[in-house]
């Protein structure tokens, strides 16, 4: 796994590496890509380190012991928010084991039919693996794997990727872990998972049931929403969506469609409110909070409202303010750095509020009830009244306040990047040439 995180690493991918790419873990990928390597870097061990003390904290008030850890879920590395709603979705049964050097512990699991979530410990038993534990080649791509019973062949076995973050345990002996295999190729009844420094054999037999979840029969075409793909346009960005199926933690849309062209879709919630794509879900399909699927209420696709009780969909009217639109791109910040976006025509194509303060300098920007304020030459912001750290401080280009992009991703819940075009030379198939295009944004 070091070497998988080494690669992601050296592209400057954002939060934990993947083991099996899926489309949300390729548009981060190539959204980085304009992004300065080294400012980067910085900004998401900061969000990272704030997820993982978060998840530490959640340990800490659990215990350590394995039987104080039964009832912790594991989800905090993965879900924002509250946890619960998905508690009665976990076995938290304590599964062990071991040979002379190595405990494996799986502590929890929770499941979908298309991803599993867990938590295990590798524990140190003798002389020569307590050393090794703690040494900085132990964490690589033979520490863990993850299996599913094969669907081609009896009794054999297929390996699935898997994302991790590992969690602090406060002793010397032990290794902890937080799994997330988001793209199990199909359901499943059964996870193994080896550490590859025990024996041969050993194995931790895990049981799965999936969560509940709510399939929607779609069968209709309409506009979708551009990737991030490498190539910035489509010929056209209409598509397919044949059915969509919800669990408490995630969206799947089975659905056909040009290239570099995704689904757009919308949710309702039971108190009438609507939620986009961008606010819900982060990578993966994952659900950015776990779901409680009596707050669903229906799915909104092609201004047709398809409720989650199968009830008959019926028409909605069309809201154009949740459009993708472009905004104009701006030069970076500093030398090395991204592409940067104009403040005010951001907020104001947003269909929010932009004011600037010329007694202070600040610009006050609010969206969704969200307001954050910017200072030309500050490297902080205030989402909220809160001070939250900025990659680069926001600077006037033109007459203009520019300013990075992460802060209205987190802020604000919109998907954006810089469309681009890559050509490939025909006399050198190994040269290629990047035409740079405007911000494209997806409320």
């Amino acid at each position: 796994m070091a070497r998988l995180d080494e690669l992601w690493r050296s592209v400057d991918g954002p939060g934990s590496p993947p083991r099996l790419d899926s489309r949300r873990i390729k548009a981060r990928v190539n959204a980085a890509l304009d992004a300065d390597q080294a400012e980067r870097k910085i900004y998401m061990k900061q969000r990272l380190r704030a997820a993982l003390a978060a998840a530490a904290l959640t340990l800490a008030l659990t215990g350590t012991a394995f039987a104080a850890t039964a009832n912790w879920d594991g989800l905090s590395a993965w879900f924002q928010g509250d946890t619960t709603p998905a508690q009665k979705y976990v076995d938290s049964t304590v599964r062990s084991v071991s040979d002379e050097d190595y405990t494996l512990t799986v502590e929890g699991c929770a499941a979908d039919g298309n991803t599993a979530y867990l938590t295990l410990t590798i524990t140190a038993l003798s002389d020569e693996a307590k050393e090794f534990i703690q040494d900085e080649h132990f964490n690589s791509i033979d520490t863990l794997a993850l299996w599913i019973p094969s669907q081609e062949e009896e009794g054999g076995l297929r390996p699935v990727g898997f994302g991790y973050r590992e969690v602090e345990t406060g002793t010397a002996d032990t290794r902890r872990f937080s799994l997330a295999a988001d793209d199990l190729p199909y359901s499943t009844d059964m996870l193994y998972v080896w550490c590859g420094y025990m024996e041969e054999g050993k194995r931790v037999n895990i049981p799965v049931t999936p969560a509940p979840s709510v399939t929607v029969k779609v069968n209709a075409a309409g506009p979708g929403a551009l990737d991030f793909a490498p190539f910035a346009t489509s010929d056209s960005d209409v598509l397919t969506i044949d059915k969509i199926t919800i669990s408490p933690f995630t969206c799947r849309i089975e659905y056909q469609g040009p290239n570099g062209v995704q689904p757009n879709i919308r949710f309702r919630m039971a108190d009438g409110s609507i939620y986009t794509w961008s606010q819900m879900i982060d990578i993966n399909d994952r659900f950015k909070e776990i779901q409680n699927l009596d707050n669903i209420a229906s799915v909104i696709v092609f201004d047709m409202e398809y409720p989650l009780d199968g009830s008959k969909p019926t028409p909605v009217e069309h809201d154009s303010a949740l459009d993708p639109f472009t905004v104009t791109r701006m030069e970076p910040l500093e030398e090395g750095g991204g592409y940067t976006l104009p403040v005010r025509e951001l907020t104001e194509k947003l269909g929010g509020a932009c004011t600037w303060d010329a007694a202070t300098g600040d610009v006050s920007c609010t969206y969704r009830d969200v307001t954050i304020v910017l200072r030309a030459g500050r490297d902080t912001a205030l989402v909220n009244g809160k001070t939250v750290e900025l990659r680069s401080a926001p600077a006037m280009q033109n007459g203009i306040l520019a300013a990075d992009w992460l802060v209205f991703e987190d802020a604000w819940g919109i998907d954006g990047f810089v469309m681009r075009e890559t050509i490939w030379t025909a006399e050198d198939p190994g040269s290629t040439t990047i035409n740079w295009f405007d911000w494209y944004i997806i409320p």
